[in-house]
């Protein structure tokens, strides 16, 4: 499941406000997909694929990796990958560890609308040795192409804002893990 956003404007942050709950009173587990055809273990650990000059809009991206108890997993290994801004495959691939708090955060764009006619989306593959991998992925609240997203819950906002006077996106999100 992901959580859902709210904007603050008092302190101009975007926070996640609590998840949806199962029965049991635990945390409902992210939402599986499918890797797609362009999964390929082992992406380059990076801390940004954004670099000046790159095409595209910038997209600063957060998360943190929780359990079903909602205790933060640290060293979870998160793998992503998506379109460049163009919409064009091949992926624009890296490799993340979680921290102690279950964090990670990635520079990178915007991915573009593949085909012309897809939602704009990230794809994940979330491992850890203590819990279920998640292969899922992230679409955009509010793109135009959100009516062929095949998975609109899986939808995260994106904030307007600045690093170092340069605009920016920026998107927060969390996923949970099932144990093994």
């Amino acid at each position: 499941m992901l959580r859902f956003l709210q904007w603050l404007p008092v302190t101009g942050h975007i926070l996640v406000s609590s998840a949806a709950l199962a029965a049991n009173g635990n945390l409902e587990p992210t939402l599986e997909t499918h890797t797609g055809p362009w999964y390929e273990p082992g992406a380059p650990f990076v801390r940004s694929l954004w670099e000046p000059g790159l095409p595209g809009e910038r997209l600063q991206l957060k998360g943190r990796i929780l359990n079903t108890l909602g205790v933060p997993v640290a060293d979870a290994l998160v793998e992503l990958w998506h379109t460049d801004a163009h919409g064009d495959y091949p992926p624009l691939r890296a490799s993340i560890r979680t921290k102690q708090n279950g964090s990670f955060g990635i520079g990178t764009v915007l991915p573009g609308h593949n085909q012309g006619y897809r939602a704009r989306h990230i794809h994940f593959v979330i491992t850890h040795p203590a819990h279920r991998q998640l292969v899922t992925r992230i679409f955009f609240k509010g793109d135009v192409n959100m009516a062929e997203a095949p998975y609109p819950e899986l939808a995260v906002f994106l904030e307007e804002g600045y690093i170092d006077g340069q605009p920016v996106l920026f998107a927060d999100v969390e996923f949970v893990l099932l144990p093994q």
